[in-house]
């Protein structure tokens, strides 16, 4: 595995595709241009929306203004001043400059530039899925300056834009699941007795650091398998040390240039897992199985419900998402705890959403005892096809075993 495993930028066919759906937006909203904000958040999550067509991820906090015509040049600008000769590296945005202490001033000076000072502008915040915009200091300011512009919120109808995956980034998706693989099978093999929980986590992501991977997720649990303490993966390793018949419940994810895969394996140190956790392994499989199988484009969110039951009429529970997108953050479809409501009470779960071949998705079924103190999640990030999710990993779906 090596960091060659994909290009640091996409072809210039692929964002040229890119820009062509973004105009198509603006078509279709009547807008004369796109302003596109991102932050850095968790990793650098909340900066995808400006990454997908600038190739740049801010470490801080970035605007990308994007003309509706053609022979117009998008401008990029960057956060901090210093970060700026990297983007200038990075990105192949025609304009890129330094936003300033007044970010709401740049973008304003750009958009006159254009000669767009009125009419509707399309406003690009960090997510719709928890209703992140861009920030309101910002907002007032650009308003100030540009009374006439009308402003329109797109996050959503952008979103939707990067939701079904090209060629170019399933197989960026494959190097990154690849790495992923690497911290996961680095965790089990370092998974002994006397080691603690950051020293894992810095072991698993030194795996794919060496090879030019990027950290996403390092998240993990450790308990005695007959005293569990909790049903989810934390994301704040501590410094208890792992001790004989310890059970490991992981959530990992690598990126690679800006994707990421994730995978879920629970991990059992120095002893079989025992009857209960083994039943919890099973359950959480079979309802993995279930779901991707049925994962076909065409299916639903309902689906997704219905084909992972098997966790409710076992008596489990979840708390993470059953499903979402990803591969650069977390988005649409997405299944939420909620569906448990319809596991106890046998109400038929609402279509919901529709999956699309090329979209990427993490199944990680999470069953968990009602008490909250048991649980362990099983999961990898998958690509729909015609005959169901396909896996990118390459972990086997057993229990693994360390120590």
């Amino acid at each position: 595995m090596s960091a060659t495993v994909a290009a640091t930028r996409f072809s210039p066919a692929e964002m040229a595709r890119r820009y062509e759906l973004v105009r198509g937006l603006m078509d279709e909203h009547g807008l004369e241009a796109l302003v596109v904000f991102g932050s850095s958040g968790m990793n650098r999550h909340d900066n995808v929306n400006a990454f997908w067509l600038s190739q740049w991820l801010d470490r801080h906090h970035c605007y990308l203004v994007v003309p509706r015509a053609e022979d117009a040049e998008p401008a990029l600008y960057v956060g901090y001043a210093n970060h700026l000769p990297n983007a200038l590296e990075v990105s192949d945005v025609p304009v890129i400059e330094w936003g300033g202490y007044e970010a709401g001033d740049a973008v304003a000076r750009r958009l006159r530039e254009l000669g767009v000072v009125r009419r509707r502008v399309g406003l690009v915040g960090v997510s719709h899925v928890w209703t992140m915009g861009m920030p309101w200091q910002h907002y007032v300011r650009l308003r100030e300056l540009l009374p006439e512009v009308e402003p329109v919120d797109v996050t959503a109808a952008y979103a939707k834009l990067r939701v079904v995956k090209s060629e170019e980034e399933v197989e960026r998706l494959r190097g990154a699941a690849a790495l992923s693989d690497l911290a996961m099978l680095a965790l089990q093999e370092a998974a002994r007795p006397g080691v603690a929980e950051f020293e894992l986590v810095a072991i698993a992501e030194d795996a794919y650091r060496r090879r030019g991977g990027d950290v996403r997720i390092s998240f993990l649990r450790s308990m005695p398998m007959d005293a569990p303490t909790g049903c989810v993966p934390s994301q704040d390793p501590s410094a208890r040390r792992l001790e004989r018949g310890d059970v490991v419940i992981t959530e990992l994810s690598a990126s690679l240039h800006g994707y990421s895969g994730q995978v879920h394996r629970p991990v059992f140190v120095g002893a079989e897992p025992t009857d209960e956790w083994l039943r919890m392994f099973e359950t959480a499989r079979e309802a993995y199985e279930r779901v991707a199988r049925g994962m076909t484009p065409g299916s639903t969110e309902g689906d997704v419900i219905r084909n992972a039951a098997v966790i409710g009429e076992r008596g489990y529970r979840i708390y993470d998402d059953l499903v979402h997108g990803y591969g650069t953050d977390i988005h649409p479809p997405l299944v939420d705890r909620s569906c448990v409501d319809h596991w106890l009470n046998g109400t038929e779960p609402p279509p919901g959403r529709t999956f699309e071949r090329g979209m990427a998705i993490v199944i990680q079924p999470n069953p968990i005892t009602p008490d909250e103190r048991m649980g362990l999640q099983l999961g990898a990030l998958t690509v729909v096809e015609e005959d169901g999710a396909v896996c990118l990993h390459g972990i086997p779906f057993e229990p693994l075993l360390a120590g």
